[in-house]
């Protein structure tokens, strides 16, 4: 009988050890006091998570110095958001996540960016780009300005992708406390698509949709002399270089010509594919002591420091053209211009051009090849 009663104790304690462990995974709380006497609960806090959320929310923002980027919280990534922009800058940038879902590209975010647009293409669509920085600011006193052109050539798609990345890497990393400092002594413009009817084009166009090459169309002074002597000759006449009747007359250079003299950047970023190679265009060391040659160092430096952060990227000489980019902005008006051009235009390396990358870009980005005095007297000169 004794022998029972113990049984039946046992049983009943393990049955009561049971209970708990069920009450337990069930999510019920089980109360019991610590040693102040105050009850406390053995499961997480519900809703502790959402509390600090919610005064992360609540937390007064600082100013951002970019409509593109919110300081609230310097310890995590700035998420995607919309932002307010015009129906047609909403309608094309519809149109831009159509093609990036038709490339595998994943989403755009096109709508989590300020975008400015005051320019349209021959067919009608926005030629637009974004900042981030303090443009108001640059105005007074100039910063490390850095402008990204990308899409310049329609066929080029990876460069439109990686420019995109630019963007999103701008709107993450930089959208903390110590992106903030940054961009105190920074400027950054980015075009993602300088040329978007050749890109939208079920086959995508080197040359816009009036068949011209838009980097073939800047107004160098050597233009009118050489640039369809060029074609014709050396190039056969092929479509896909034709620079035009006449320079400058293209709203895709237009706006390149524009927004070079509206920022008057310290350096260029262009994009392209698929050569291979980090081209250089700007003053370069002469042979003799020269008032530019402290900007060509430093310019050129940048350029190693770029090709040796991208796994040593072949750094190449290449020859700019009557009406190119490289002509006008490095050549005539000694902006470093940097030209990357991508391996391929294979959409599904879209990744693995980024990743070798995006160091590389991130410091050119922030680091400046001219001083503001430089600037300044380099802009009093062309002026």
């Amino acid at each position: 009988m004794v022998a029972m009663n113990r049984f039946s104790k046992f049983n009943y304690t393990i049955l009561f050890s049971l209970f708990i462990v069920l009450l337990s995974c069930s999510g019920v709380e089980v109360i019991e006091n610590n040693q102040h006497g105050h009850e406390t609960s053995s499961a997480p806090e519900v809703g502790q998570q959402g509390e600090v959320a919610r005064k992360r929310i609540e937390h007064p923002k600082k100013e951002a110095v970019s409509k593109n980027l919110d300081f609230t919280d310097h310890s995590h990534k700035n998420e995607f958001s919309t932002v307010e922009n015009t129906k047609r800058v909403k309608s094309f940038c519809g149109d831009i996540d159509k093609k990036f879902n038709k490339y595998g590209w994943g989403k755009s975010h096109c709508e989590s960016y300020k975008w400015i647009h005051v320019r349209d293409t021959h067919q009608g669509r926005p030629i637009m780009w974004t900042v981030f920085g303090d443009e108001e600011e640059h105005k007074q006193e100039p910063k490390n300005m850095t402008l990204v052109l990308c899409g310049v050539h329609g066929d080029e798609i990876t460069p439109i992708k990686f420019c995109f990345d630019i963007l999103h890497h701008l709107y993450h990393e930089v959208a903390t406390i110590e992106g903030q400092k940054k961009l105190k002594d920074n400027l950054v413009a980015v075009a993602p698509i300088v040329s978007p009817d050749s890109f939208f084009k079920r086959r995508p166009t080197r040359t816009n949709s009036r068949g011209i090459d838009p980097n073939r169309n800047f107004p160098t002074r050597d233009w009118e002399k050489k640039a369809l002597h060029l074609w014709k000759t050396r190039y056969g006449a092929a479509k896909r270089r034709y620079p035009g009747k006449v320079a400058n007359s293209e709203q895709e250079t237009i706006f390149q010509v524009n927004i070079i003299s509206r920022y008057n950047p310290n350096k260029i970023i262009t994009v392209h594919a698929p050569l291979t190679i980090l081209d250089y265009d700007g003053p370069v060391v002469s042979n003799h002591i020269h008032e530019e040659d402290g900007l060509a160092l430093k310019a050129e430096e940048l350029l190693n420091t770029m090709s040796k952060k991208a796994n040593g990227y072949r750094v190449k000489n290449y020859p700019f053209f009557p009406g190119s980019l490289g002509n006008y902005a490095g050549n005539e008006r000694k902006i470093p211009t940097y030209t990357l051009e991508l391996p391929s235009s294979d959409n599904r390396n879209h990744k693995k051009y980024w990743k070798m990358f995006r160091e590389s870009i991130d410091f050119a980005v922030f680091h400046a090849p001219m001083t503001r005095t430089e600037v300044t007297a380099r802009k009093n000169q062309i002026d």
